[in-house]
This record gives structure tokens, C-alpha cells and sequence, in this order.
């Protein structure tokens, strides 16, 4: 590329800023010459773009609250958590009648009564520790 080529690129993005005014020589170097003539074509297709970017989008309709939608996302995980816990103690439920009921028809009714009276007094102590280590701070 010349140096008169450079020097009139330089003047070009001048000529865009208002620095210069266009002048004779400017113009005629730019019709005869192809280098300076496409470097203005992509300046110019570059600024048209640049103002595309620049036009700010009206997000006023879109109305997005996301609060509302980390508080679905947080309902909806645990809706499936309460699933899981409801199957889980669904299942825990029907073994401990089906171990019940095997219990009393091999065992004396006496022995099941006192491990009942035993689990009802300390499983509580041993259940709230851990429900209190599973649920999270906040």
C-alpha cells in the first residue's frame, strides 16, 4: 500500500468524525483508487453496523420479573424432592407393616408392644438430629 493511500484512509476516518471537510483531491483519489475506495465501503458498512449495536431494545414489554422465576425453579425442585421423601416413606411405611405383621404372628404380642413403646420414646431422638443436619441453613 503507498503512503499517499495511508495517509488518505487516515483522512477518511477524518472525513467520517468531522475533523476535515471533503475536499476535491480526497474524492478523486478515492473513485480512482480500488484500496482506498473498498477501505471506505467497510468503514462505512462497519459504521452501519456499529449503529444497529448502538439502537437500545425496548425491554419495558418484555416484562421479566426473576424473582418469579428462581421461585418456580426452587418450587419445582422441591416439589421433586417432596416426591422422592413421599415415595421413600411410603416404601419405609409398608415394610415396617409387613415386618409388623410377620412380628406378631411368630413372636409373642408382648415383645412387639415394648419395642413399640422403646421406638416411639427414641426414635425421635435419633430422627430430629439428622432432619436437622439435611435441612439447609440459610
Amino acid at each position: 500500500m503507498k503512503k499517499k493511500c495511508k495517509e488518505i484512509q487516515n483522512k477518511i476516518i477524518d472525513m467520517h468524525y468531522g475533523e476535515i471537510d471533503e475536499n476535491i483531491e480526497i474524492i478523486s483519489h478515492i473513485e480512482n483508487c480500488n484500496d482506498c475506495n473498498r477501505f471506505k465501503e467497510k468503514l462505512e458498512l462497519a459504521l452501519d453496523y456499529m449503529k444497529i449495536l448502538n439502537t437500545q431494545v425496548d425491554t419495558s414489554a418484555l416484562e421479566i420479573d426473576i424473582t418469579k422465576i428462581i421461585e418456580k425453579a426452587y418450587q419445582t425442585e422441591n416439589k421433586r424432592k417432596e416426591k422422592f421423601e413421599l415415595l421413600i416413606f411410603i416404601a419405609a411405611s409398608i415394610v415396617f407393616l409387613i415386618s409388623s405383621i410377620l412380628f406378631i404372628t411368630n413372636l409373642d404380642i408382648r415383645i412387639y408392644f415394648y419395642l413399640q413403646i422403646f421406638l416411639y420414646l427414641n426414635l425421635p431422638l435419633i430422627l430430629i438430629p439428622f432432619y436437622k443436619l439435611k435441612t439447609p441453613r440459610r
